[in-house]
């Protein structure tokens, strides 16, 4: 490492001297005195610094708030902490720090709203003068080549090339030689890019050298492994090297690294559930929160899962779940609420009490892993940053956990639950939308609640049980019923509605489409061939299908919409039901929600016995995959539309039917 700058060829030599000496005076950030500046100018590890920025000539000029997220780099790390600004007297914003033991540089993004400055090309940094780190963490942060470990909180103007970080490296060897075990990774890496003659030489010269130390810290051993991972072919070498860790560190980076991946691996249950047993007893987590390495990314939170849903399904058994909520990680936790509450929720396959004692014990739960960020995300998220990421990961979980709180008269917190996802599902969300204008009418604030309505209806986010809410007030007002649909269609004019018309009407088809006759729940049976003349609406469902049971009240209001019209037909094709009884089933389904459907009973496929012999027979013919489906058929008998999933929203799918048929009964006209 140490002799790479001396075979830099003079030519590129002379070319990072050159950007050297007429940027360094403007990179440190020192030189930014007018608009940023540290004081003391000159501090050490301990003190609290004073950050000062001047917005007068910065895109923040004239904000009345602004905040900070600094990055400091420490012990050859970056930590990230949120700061809040106070304007002084001298019209600069000013915040304070205490500045960790190992400090570095200091880094500061500072914004308001929407609108971040991050300093453009000689950024927001300080650099603590000769303390190690500095010269290699200032050229590694500025190259987006190397800098996955940084932040990335830089404008590209910023950026700089290889040779020139490669120069920042070599100076911080020079300056502290004992800097070099803890960046030779980003140096390899750097003299690989900037060669062109094969470096593998070198690789194993510096990973030798690396080996020599006494003892190697834990991201350090990663170091060694992905500095191997630089070198093809030689796996006579790199076996060598690994034998050499796991002998060295046989509790260390590499052997968990191994253990997670073969524990993953293992097909056995029981084999599984034993190892993954031994493995937290060798591997303690807490030991290693501050190395993250890519085969934990890719296999330890689902080797976790798996281990927790193997005693759930095989045995019933709970425990490893809620016995160990605390070391779950968010994403787990968040799992954890979308299968043992979401899902059986939305297939209503358990009792409203059972689901919120499991939620009761989940969600408080998740709500405390937002206030510590995960360590994925440390030294690239502030808290506050993870917390608004966290928030919007979860939010589909707690709008259920609102509406089970809802069904259960917990207003209180159900309330609480639908302000802190406000934000994220707030008029974007159908079901969100509901319970909020429910709440308002609970407190009795029909005006915000019309003004709620007619916001979502923009957004064509809206529900039966919201334009039920808006007609009681529309006829409160004195006017009349007939012009209650004509009002709620000014209210859904705008640019957005009419580019969704026009994406629609793009998909139109015309392909023959092959007839069927089925049983039908309103006795006898249907054939397509008969509705020649008319207008097939067909919905392909299954009563286990939860997004199918969530489309159906936007398909009532396009059923009841076209009520009085003979001319178009909606059939539910119910199919790809496993159960004996499954007529009875839908049945009872139907009369319980009260849909005035008229449900088609799917024949028997020859090919795999189960009902499905329509819906395999469509799929195949026009290539899809899935229900809920939807399909229009002209009054010639072509297929001009389908649709396959639930986008979310009753009146947005109750009107993608209705401008399809209309187009379809004007297209008939015309001709």
């Amino acid at each position: 490492m140490m002799s790479i700058l001396n075979k830099l060829s003079l030519t590129r030599l002379a070319l990072v001297l050159f950007l050297v000496l007429n940027l360094t005076a403007d990179l440190f950030g020192q030189s930014q005195d007018k608009t940023f500046s540290v004081e003391p100018k000159f501090p050490k590890a301990g003190d609290k610094v004073t950050i000062s920025y001047n917005a007068s000539q910065t895109p923040l000029k004239d904000h009345d708030e602004i905040s900070a997220v600094v990055y400091t780099y420490a012990d050859f790390k970056w930590n990230v902490q949120d700061a809040a600004l106070k304007l002084n007297d001298n019209n600069t914003w000013q915040t304070q720090i205490e500045l960790e033991p190992g400090i570095a540089l200091i880094n500061c993004v500072f914004y308001d709203d929407e609108i971040q400055d991050r300093g453009g090309t000689t950024t927001y940094t300080w650099m603590i003068s000769k303390a190690p780190g500095s010269y290699s963490g200032w050229g590694i942060m500025r190259n987006p080549n190397i800098n996955e470990d940084f932040p990335q909180q830089l404008d590209s103007l910023a950026n700089i090339e290889d040779a020139v970080s490669l120069m920042w490296l070599n100076n911080e060897v020079r300056d502290n030689p004992k800097s070099r075990v803890h960046i030779f990774y980003p140096g390899l890496r750097l003299l690989q890019r900037t060669r062109e003659e094969d470096q593998t030489d070198r690789i194993k010269d510096e990973v030798n050298y690396v080996l020599t130390q006494p003892e190697l810290d834990l991201n350090q051993q990663y170091d060694v492994q992905r500095s191997l991972g630089l070198i093809s072919g030689n796996e006579a070498y790199i076996d060598s090297i690994q034998n050499v860790l796991i002998k060295k560190y046989p509790d260390g980076v590499l052997a968990r690294d191994r253990a997670i991946k073969t524990i993953f691996r293992e097909a056995d249950v029981k084999k599984r559930l034993k190892a993954y047993d031994a493995f937290r007893k060798q591997f303690p987590e807490e030991k290693f929160q501050d190395v993250y390495t890519d085969i934990e990314a890719l296999y330890a939170e689902k080797l976790y899962r798996s281990v927790a849903y193997t005693y759930i399904v095989q045995d019933k058994d709970y425990s490893f779940v809620f016995d160990n909520l605390k070391n779950a990680s968010y994403t787990n936790l968040v799992d954890y609420a979308w299968h043992l509450v979401s899902i059986p929720y939305n297939n209503e396959d358990m009792s409203l009490d059972s689901l919120q004692r499991f939620a009761d014990r989940i969600f408080p739960e998740i709500e405390r892993h937002e206030n510590k960020v995960p360590k994925a995300y440390r030294g690239k998220l502030s808290p506050k940053e993870w917390k608004k990421q966290a928030v919007k990961i979860a939010s589909s979980e707690y709008l259920t956990y609102a509406k089970i709180l809802d069904k259960q008269g917990d207003f209180k917190r159900e309330d609480y639950y639908l302000d802190k996802i406000e934000d994220e599902l707030k008029y974007e969300n159908t079901e969100y939308n509901e319970l909020y204008t429910l709440r308002l009418v609970r407190e009795r604030k029909f005006g915000e609640a019309v003004d709620f309505i007619a916001a979502s209806l923009r957004h064509n986010n809206t529900s039966p049980a919201m334009l039920e809410v808006l007609q009681e007030q529309y006829l409160k007002s004195g006017k009349a019923a007939s012009n209650f649909e004509a009002y709620v269609e000014t209210l859904k004019k705008g640019d957005e509605n009419e580019s969704e018309k026009e994406r629609l009407l793009s998909e139109l088809i015309k392909k023959p489409i092959e007839g069927f006759s089925l049983e039908s729940s309103y006795g006898g049976k249907v054939n397509l061939k008969d509705q020649l003349g008319k207008i097939v609406v067909i919905d392909m469902w299954a009563t286990w299908c939860a997004p199918c049971k969530k489309a159906m009240p936007g398909m009532k209001m396009a059923v009841e919409h076209y009520e009085d019209d003979a001319n178009v037909k909606f059939y539910f094709l119910d199919t790809q039901e496993y159960i004996k009884d499954y007529k009875a089933k839908t049945e009872e389904f139907i009369k319980e929600k009260e849909y005035p459907f008229e449900v088609l009973y799917d024949a028997v496929n020859p090919e795999t016995g189960k009902p499905e012999a329509v819906y395999s027979k469509y799929a195949k013919a026009f290539e899809f995959s899935g229900i809920p489906q939807k399909m229009i058929i002209d009054q010639n008998g072509y297929l001009r539309w389908r649709s396959t999933g639930y986008k979310g929203s009753p009146s947005a799918l109750a009107d993608e039917i209705k401008t399809i048929v209309e187009y379809l009964k004007s297209e008939s006209k015309s001709k």
